[in-house]
C-alpha cells in the first residue's frame, strides 16, 4: 500500500502480515495510520482474551493520543522549525502516549478483575520530515535497513537482555528464563519507554515486528536479506513464512519503505550535523579519515541519548557495542570523566569482552552507538575502509593497554588535563 504521510518528506509505501502460528489465538495487533504518520505493533500477553484486549486497547489509546490537538501541535512545530529541543518534545509526546495506554490497561483490569495480569508489548514509529521517531516497550523490535547495514534499533526488555546490558552476562549466554518480559504496557504502574531518532533516505526500510516474527530468524544476515529483497508488499509475507517454518508463536511484521523525496528543505535537523561530524572526527576511530569514509562508517551507527545516572551498556541486543560521545559527560573506570570524542568499548568492535565497571552518565549525553555486527557489515562492504578501521581499533586498544588502563575512552576530562592519544 502507498499512503499519504502529510508531514513526511518522502513517498511512503507499507505492508503488513500477521499470522496465528501454532497458537490457539492471535494476540498480536497492528496499527497503520499513515494519515498521522503513525505505525505500530503490539503483542498481548495474559491469556487468550487478556492478551487480545491489552494489545487492542494499547493501540487504540496510542492512536487517540497521537491524533490529539496537543500532539499535532508538537509535531507541526517540529516540522516547521526543527531543533533538538523540539525533538525532545516529540519524544515526550510519544512517552505520554505510551503512559496513557499503560493507564488505560490498569483502568480496564480494575473494572474487569478476570483480566488482571494482561499486558502488551508496544513498538511505534512516527514519521516526520526525513526522520523516524521510534518508541519501544517490551520485546517487539524495530529495525532500520539502510543500503549498507540493517540495524536493530530497539533493545528487548527481557530479563536476559537486561542482565547483558548491565554487564552481568556475556552476549552468547542463554536460558529460557531470560525471555521473561520485564517491561511492557500494563505490567506495572510506570512503564519504561525507550525512544530513538533516525535519519531516513530513499530506499530505506523500517520493520516493526513481534517476537514471533524475528526470534526464529536467528541469522541476522538472513533477516537482512528478507527485509531488503523484493517489493515492499512482499517483504512481510516472506519474513513470516520463514519465521513460521522455525517457530510456533503469533507473528506480525509491518514493513515501511521510504520512497522518492517529495519535499526539499533548506533547514534540517539531521541527526549528525556538520558540528557533530567534527566531533566524531576527533575520536581515535575516525580522526583524519576522509569525510566520505567517515560517512560510510557512520551508516552502521545510531544516535542515542542517555539521562544522568544511566549506565552505558556494553551489550545491546545480544551484541557487543561501542560508542563515540557527542555531548555530555560520562564517568568511566577509575573515576575518570570523558566527553566529546571519547571512544567507549572500542574492543567490542573486534569481538573482545573486557570485564569491568560500566560507564555512567553524569551529564545528559548524546552518543553514537555501533553494534559489532552492524559495524562489521559496513566494514565488510569496503575492504580498504574495513582494514583502516580495524587497524585504528587495534592501535587504540594497544595504547590503552600499554598505559595499564582497560580499553576505555580517550581523551579524559575532570580531573586534570586530557590524556594524549
Amino acid at each position: 500500500m502507498t499512503g499519504e504521510v502529510p508531514r513526511s518528506d518522502f513517498r511512503v509505501a507499507f505492508a503488513v502480515a500477521s499470522e496465528i502460528g501454532k497458537r490457539k489465538s492471535l494476540e498480536d495487533r497492528y496499527l497503520l495510520a499513515p494519515e498521522v504518520g503513525l505505525f505500530a505493533v503490539a503483542d498481548g500477553v495474559g491469556g487468550h482474551v487478556g492478551g487480545e484486549v491489552a494489545a487492542e486497547l494499547a493501540l487504540r489509546e496510542l492512536k487517540i493520543a497521537m491524533e490529539s490537538a496537543a500532539a499535532r501541535a508538537v509535531i507541526e512545530a517540529y516540522v516547521a522549525a526543527p531543533d533538538r529541543e523540539l525533538r525532545h518534545r516529540v519524544f515526550g509526546t510519544l512517552r505520554a502516549a505510551f503512559a496513557r495506554a499503560n493507564a488505560a490497561i490498569f483502568e480496564h483490569t480494575r473494572a474487569n478483575p478476570s483480566l488482571v495480569g494482561m499486558a502488551t508489548t508496544l513498538d511505534a514509529v512516527w514519521l516526520a520530515r526525513d526522520h523516524a521517531f521510534v518508541a519501544h516497550a517490551g520485546d517487539g523490535r524495530v529495525y532500520l535497513a539502510r543500503d549498507t547495514a540493517v540495524l536493530q534499533l530497539t533493545q528487548d526488555h527481557a530479563h536476559g537482555e537486561t542482565l547483558k546490558a548491565e554487564g552481568a552476562l556475556r552476549p552468547s549466554q542463554k536460558n529460557p528464563l531470560f525471555e521473561r518480559l520485564v517491561n511492557g504496557i500494563g505490567l506495572a504502574e510506570q512503564v519504561q519507554v525507550d525512544t530513538l531518532f533516525v535519519d531516513l533516505a530513499p530506499g530505506n526500510r523500517l520493520l516493526l515486528s513481534t517476537d514471533g516474527a524475528h526470534d526464529p530468524i536467528v541469522d541476522e544476515g538472513m533477516l537482512a536479506r528478507l527485509l531488503r529483497g523484493g517489493a515492499v508488499d512482499e517483504a512481510p509475507r516472506r519474513l513470516l513464512d520463514t519465521a513460521l517454518q522455525r517457530g510456533r508463536d503469533n507473528a506480525t511484521a509491518v514493513v515501511i519503505e521510504i520512497g522518492e523525496r517529495l519535499v526539499h528543505r533548506a533547514d534540517s535537523d539531521r541527526g549528525l550535523s556538520a558540528e557533530d561530524l567534527e566531533k566524531v572526527c576527533t575520536s581515535a576511530l575516525l580522526s583524519d579519515l576522509k569525510r566520505p569514509l567517515v560517512l560510510q562508517a557512520l551508516a552502521a551507527a545510531v544516535e542515542i541519548e542517555l539521562e544522568p545516572a544511566a549506565i552505558v551498556p556494553r551489550v545491546v541486543t545480544s551484541d557487543l557495542t561501542a560508542y563515540i560521545v557527542l555531548d555530555g559527560i560520562v564517568r568511566v573506570t577509575g573515576n575518570r570523566r570523558v566527553s566529546t570524542g571519547a571512544l567507549l568499548f572500542a574492543e567490542s568492535l573486534v569481538g573482545v569482552w573486557v570485564d569491568g565497571e560500566l560507564p555512567v552518565v553524569e551529564e545528559r549525553a548524546r552518543l553514537l552507538r555501533w553494534r559489532a555486527h552492524d559495524f562489521d557489515e559496513v566494514a565488510g562492504r569496503d575492504a580498504a575502509l574495513g582494514a583502516e578501521l580495524y587497524k585504528r581499533i587495534a592501535k587504540h586498544v594497544a595504547r590503552t593497554a600499554a598505559k595499564g588502563l582497560p580499553p576505555t575512552p580517550m581523551p579524559s576530562l575532570f580531573p586534570g588535563p586530557a590524556e594524549p592519544e
